[in-house]
């Protein structure tokens, strides 16, 4: 295929750069691209889970199609400047710069991140940052979530929310399933036992985490059990942030310097904990820009999810001038 070089070391498909470029023409995307021209200075870091098919029917892990994901890449790529973990944190990279700073990071210990994710990102030369578990280290089986989709793959969304005891009258939903179960933790129990007679999900395992690393991607920590930190007590939310951090140190090959909180949920007490343990920086799911002098355990995520490329570039710009003052 035709390719056309954009910057040392990026190459971007002749047919992806046109696609932006009709994108670029509709009076929604470029009242876009002003809107993210006023919002230099500030920095985004994006957040992706799984990639692969998407299922119609059930969708507790988010997921994005790799096609999709790749135009995504390239669609940025032509608009802001796609950058690495310590780069988007470093504020001397959004001051006086010429187009906004973004970061890539995927969270949970999935398959995809390996054997999907990794591959586009090294043929585009995207860094990324990949907040993992290590739950396969540690001796365990798929998070609760995983169990989840199995079974609501197994016995559909009313099955599933009948064996776990579930009101008649609840959404049928997956993602109202996965609500109910994250904030209950006897329903997680529960999966879990229910999931024993369903196929199992994989997960991402030594190997695969080896080769995010020496694939030049940055792998931080997500804690083993990925509990909601703000319903622990003080004892367990500070053995949360620390078990596994340096088995999962070992096999990357690297000190873990940087924290996503599990749910995306933090407060006061599970940001000291992070602080405590020793990380650089903490990430919740709050879709927040990076603005100058924040608060680096407070960092927030945004997750496009499968969005077109016009969309994503809208929705991107009203991320980032969320953080613009009313002035700019």
């Amino acid at each position: 295929m035709t390719a056309a070089t954009t910057k040392p070391g990026k190459v971007v498909p002749a047919l992806a750069k046109r696609a932006v470029i009709r994108a670029l023409r509709s009076r929604a995307v470029n009242a876009a691209m002003r809107r993210l021209a006023c919002a230099r200075g500030h920095r985004l870091v994006l957040v992706y889970h799984r990639l692969g098919p998407v299922s119609p029917d059930c969708q507790v892990v988010p997921t994005v199609p790799v096609d999709l994901f790749k135009s995504q890449l390239q669609a940025l790529g032509e608009v802001v400047e796609l950058v690495g973990m310590d780069d988007v944190l470093d504020e001397s990279t959004g001051r006086g710069a010429r187009r906004v700073a973004i970061a890539i990071t995927f969270d949970d210990d999935l398959p995809s991140h390996a054997t999907q994710a990794l591959p586009v990102l090294r043929e585009i030369g995207v860094p990324a940052a990949f907040f993992l578990s290590g739950r396969m280290l540690n001796g365990l089986g798929p998070y609760w979530f995983q169990e989840l989709e199995a079974l609501v793959l197994t016995h559909g969304t009313a099955g599933t929310a009948g064996q776990l005891g579930l009101p008649s009258g609840h959404s049928h939903r997956p993602s109202d399933l996965a609500l109910a179960c994250e904030r209950n933790p006897e329903l997680r129990r529960r999966v879990s036992d229910l999931s024993a007679g369903v196929r199992r999900p994989g997960l991402l395992d030594r190997d695969g985490i080896a080769a995010l690393a020496d694939g030049g991607m940055t792998i931080g920590f997500h804690t083993v059990d990925h509990p909601v930190l703000p319903d622990l007590n003080d004892s367990a939310l500070d053995d949360a942030v620390s078990r596994g951090r340096d088995l999962l140190a070992a096999a990357a090959g690297n000190v873990l310097r940087y924290f996503a909180y599990p749910h995306g949920k933090a407060d006061a007490r599970s940001i000291a904990a992070v602080r405590r343990a020793g990380f650089d920086a903490g990430f919740t799911g709050q879709p927040e820009p990076l603005r100058p002098r924040g608060d680096r355990f407070r960092i927030g995520r945004w997750e496009p999810g499968p969005l077109s490329v016009d969309e994503l570039l809208v929705q991107l710009a009203i991320r980032l001038h969320r953080g613009v003052p009313e002035t700019s």
